[in-house]
């Protein structure tokens, strides 16, 4: 519920049921996020072996060339032959032939010419060595293991489960009395939102929110009188969902990123949509209280988890309120007609604009018949048919429009005291339910 949203009396919802025993507020805890595991490297491939080279035959010894023989004598004077010293046959491998001695040079006869010499032994040729061995193949090199990525430091968390700002879920006895903070509830959230205060600059106000022992949610509040016309109220509230105005948009007063996945949705693909709660219940009391109990929802015409949702309607339903929210004195009159079974009860439409907050958005009121100022039990509000009726009554809506969250919680404003509690919430949305979630 917001500043601009203009709520002034006329309209009012149905007082919800005293708050019992709420818990005394502890302090907001976290857990640490978990690091994350680093990744193993990869295992090198180990090179293969080398085939290892044949070993070369030896050659064979060369034969020593024969002794020439000597020449003989000629007795008639005639040169005596030499002898030829046969050539050693040369080895194919191996050491050389050993060199044939020279043949000796024949006696000359009585006479005669001298003898020429025996030729000299041819050597033996060298062998030619055995061949080399063939060269080993080289192994190949083997691959480089990857190296492992390494793991993130853990902040010292134990799994808790976090939103997207990083905020644990509550405990019993978690609570907060800061301005626009929250209680993570799961898909859900409890927002301690007291806009109209703060606008106000109203330091006197007290509120906060909190995890009862008995891990049922509540709030309490007591906000003096602040100057406020009924226009500027606190809304203490659970969120299921995010608000329609876009990421950049000054009208926020909870987080920019919804609270489930189930949230937003075009209309076109909504088939169900619900709230429903076992108990809740309020108790008030100032010199002139003003307050009302509502559940409200909100649709955009884009999706507001971008920079700008144009946020298009708010439809809210008092659930409990008190007569003095109906004076037109300080209100808007009870000036529409058609009435509408949406869940467990059924709801009259009381104001209608299409100029609220001086042209932002439409606005739709709905109380609730035979509104309860004490409280609800086994309460449960269709949001899906009642944003039926409004769309087949009211035409401008799109199927391309986006229902954007969910709300439930207590509008206060100057004068008023109090507390509430709720036991047993649920949101659903296409037959999916979403309940209160703790440590």
């Amino acid at each position: 519920m917001f500043k601009s949203r203009l709520i002034l009396a006329s309209t009012g919802l149905a007082a919800l049921l005293s708050l019992s025993q709420c818990a005394a507020p502890t302090s907001d805890g976290g857990t640490g996020t978990a690091g994350t595991m680093g990744t193993a490297g990869t295992q090198g491939t180990a090179g293969t072996q080398g085939t290892a080279g044949t070993q070369g035959t030896a050659g064979t010894q060369g034969t020593a060339g024969t002794t020439g023989t000597a020449g003989t004598g000629n007795p008639v004077g005639a040169a005596g032959t030499g002898g030829s010293a046969t050539t050693g046959t040369a080895g194919t491998q191996g050491t050389a032939g050993t060199t044939g001695a020279a043949g000796t040079t024949g006696a000359a006869g009585r006479g005669g010419t001298t003898g020429t010499a025996g030729t000299q032994g041819t050597a033996g040729t060298v062998g030619t060595g055995g061949r080399g061995g063939t060269t080993g193949t080289a192994g190949t090199t083997g691959t480089a293991g990857t190296t492992g990525t390494a793991g993130t430091t853990g902040t010292g968390g134990s799994g808790v489960r976090m939103d997207q700002a990083g905020i644990p879920l509550a405990k019993a006895g978690d609570m907060t009395n800061v301005t626009k903070k929250y209680l993570n509830l799961g898909d859900m959230r409890i927002i301690n939102n007291r806009w109209g205060s703060d606008a106000l600059n109203c330091t006197g106000t007290q509120q906060s929110v909190f995890v009862n022992t008995d891990k049922s949610i509540g709030y309490m509040f007591q906000r003096p009188a602040c100057g406020g016309a009924r226009a500027d109220p606190d809304f203490p509230e659970v969120e299921f969902g995010v608000a329609p105005f876009g990421s950049a948009n000054s009208l926020l007063t909870s987080p920019p990123f919804s609270s489930t996945t189930l949230l937003p949705i075009q209309i076109k693909n909504l088939n169900s949509a619900s709230i429903t709660v076992a108990s809740f219940t309020t108790s008030v009391s100032g010199s002139s209280p003003y307050y009302d109990n509502n559940v409200e929802f909100w649709i955009s015409k884009a999706d507001p988890r971008g920079t700008d949702g144009m946020v298009y309607a708010e439809i809210i339903a008092f659930t409990g309120f008190q007569s003095t929210r109906l004076q037109q004195t300080v209100g808007w009159p009870c000036d529409k007609t058609g009435s509408t079974s949406a869940g467990s009860a059924s709801y009259t439409l009381c104001h209608q604009s299409d100029n609220w907050s001086t042209g932002h958005w439409r606005f739709f009121n709905f109380n609730m018949n035979g509104s309860p100022v004490s409280g609800l039990s086994n309460f449960k509000l269709d949001v899906k048919a009642m944003l039926t009726w409004v769309m087949n009554n009211y035409p401008g809506f799109s199927t391309d429009y986006w229902l954007t969250r969910i709300e439930i919680g207590t509008e206060v404003d100057d004068s008023t005291t109090g507390q509430a509690r709720l036991q047993g919430l649920q949101f659903e949305v296409n037959g999916t339910t979403k309940s209160v979630e703790l440590q």
